[in-house]
C-alpha cells in the first residue's frame, strides 16, 4: 500500500493545519481517502491553539466530518484543559445534535467484550425488532464473525454507505474487519472494549470449546488459523485490516506500529467506546445516548461459557499473551483515556436533564 506525505489543500484541512499542527499520512482505500492525524498517543504534536482558527474549524467540520470533531473534543480534553472548557458548549450541542438526527447505529463487535449483552439490551430497548434475528446482532452476510466463514476474501465490500444504511437494521453489530471509509453521515459508531491479555484468553476458551461442535463450519487447519488470528493483536487487527489488505490477504495480515496508530484514530473518531462494568454511572449515560435505555449493563452473558472455565488453563503462560496482544495493549491503554475523557462528558450532559442552554456559544457555531 503506498503511503505518501501530502500538503493539505481543502479549507477545511488548511484549518487543521494551523489548529492542530498534525503531519498528514494519506492513503487511498477503494474511491475513499482516509487521513491518519496526529496521534496525542504516539506523537509531541502541540495541543490545538484556543483560537479563531479552531473555531472556525468546528463550524466547517461539523456536518462534513463529524469524527474529526470527536477526535478534537477528546484530544482537548486530554491535553488543553482551558480550551475543553471554552468550547464544551459547542461540542454538547455537536454531539446532541448528532444524536438526536442520526438514529442508526453500527457496533465494532469485539469478541468476548460484552456483545452478547449490548445486542440484547438493543433489543429490548426503541430498536425493538430493528436489530438482525441472528445471535449477538450479526449482519449475516458482511460482518458474521470470521471464524464462521470459510474465506474472508469472499466478504463482499458495500458499494457505498447508502448501500450498508439501507440494507442494515437501525442496530447492527460487525463481528468482523471494521468497513471503510467509515459511515459517519449515516450511522452512529461504537466499540465495546476489553483489557487484551483476559480478552484474548477468553476468546482461546471459548473457540477450544467450540471446535467439537457443530457451531462453526471451518475445517480445522482453517479453524486453527482463525484460532491465532483471535489470540494476537486482534483488536488492531479488525480495526485496520480493511485499509491495509486486500479481501484474500485480510486473514493474513499481521499487525504492526503503523496498524496500531490508526486503530487509537480511529477510535478517536467513534462516538462511544465502552468497557462493561468498569463504570456503573458512565454505562448507564453511554447506553442513555446511545438510544438503548438507562440500564446498566450486567456482566457479559456468557463470561462463563462452557462451565469449566476455572478448570481451563491457557497453552501458553500469560506473558506469551501479553507479547501476542503487544499492540492491542497499546491501543486499550488509549482508548481507556478516552473512555475517562468520555465518561466526563456524557455524565455530565445526562445530569443537565434538559436541553442546555448555550449562552455564550459563538453566533456562528450555532447551528452545528
Amino acid at each position: 500500500m503506498k503511503f505518501y506525505w501530502k500538503r493539505m489543500k481543502q479549507p477545511t484541512s488548511t484549518l487543521l493545519a494551523l489548529a492542530i499542527g498534525a503531519v498528514q499520512i494519506h492513503h487511498d482505500v477503494v474511491s475513499a481517502e482516509y487521513t491518519i492525524r496526529g496521534n496525542p498517543n504516539v506523537r509531541d504534536d502541540p495541543p490545538p491553539p484556543c483560537d479563531d482558527y479552531l473555531n472556525n474549524l468546528l463550524a466547517s467540520l461539523a456536518n462534513e466530518d463529524p469524527g474529526e470533531v470527536n477526535r478534537i473534543r477528546r484530544i482537548l480534553a486530554m491535553e488543553n484543559r482551558p480550551c475543553y472548557k471554552h468550547y464544551f458548549d459547542v461540542f454538547a450541542d455537536h454531539f446532541l445534535h448528532r444524536v438526536k438526527s442520526v438514529k442508526k447505529h453500527v457496533n465494532l463487535h469485539i469478541p468476548k467484550a460484552g456483545g452478547m449483552s449490548l445486542c440484547s439490551i438493543a433489543r429490548h430497548s426503541e430498536y425493538g425488532s430493528d436489530t438482525p434475528a441472528d445471535t449477538n446482532c450479526w449482519e449475516r452476510e458482511h460482518f458474521y464473525p470470521m471464524w464462521c466463514i470459510y474465506y474472508l476474501g469472499t466478504r463482499p465490500k458495500w458499494e457505498s454507505c447508502e448501500a450498508l444504511d439501507e440494507n442494515t437494521p437501525g442496530f447492527v453489530m460487525n463481528e468482523n474487519y471494521l468497513d471503510y471509509p467509515l459511515c459517519m453521515q449515516q450511522r452512529l459508531y461504537s466499540a465495546l472494549i476489553r483489557e487484551p491479555v483476559e480478552r484474548a484468553i477468553s476468546h482461546e476458551l471459548h473457540l477450544d470449546a467450540l471446535k467439537d461442535t457443530d457451531h462453526h463450519d471451518l475445517p480445522q487447519r482453517l479453524f486453527e488459523s482463525r484460532l491465532a488470528m483471535g489470540r494476537m493483536n486482534y483488536m488492531t487487527w479488525a480495526l485496520t485490516a480493511d485499509l491495509f489488505a486486500d479481501n484474500l490477504d485480510k486473514a493474513s495480515l499481521v499487525p504492526g506500529r503503523m496498524h496500531a496508530e490508526v486503530a487509537m484514530d480511529t477510535l478517536s473518531r467513534f462516538d462511544f467506546i465502552m468497557e462493561l462494568s468498569e463504570d456503573e454511572e458512565c454505562d448507564a449515560a453511554v447506553l442513555h445516548f446511545m438510544g438503548l435505555g438507562d440500564d446498566v449493563v450486567e456482566p457479559r452473558m456468557n463470561a462463563d461459557f462452557g462451565k469449566f472455565e476455572a478448570k481451563w488453563h491457557p497453552p501458553q503462560p500469560r506473558s506469551v499473551y501479553e507479547e501476542w496482544n503487544n499492540l492491542d495493549r497499546e491501543v486499550f491503554a488509549y482508548a481507556k483515556r478516552l473512555i475517562e475523557v468520555d465518561c466526563e462528558f456524557f455524565k455530565r450532559l445526562r445530569k443537565a436533564n434538559s436541553k442546555p442552554r448555550y449562552h455564550h456559544m459563538p453566533k456562528n457555531l450555532a447551528g452545528i
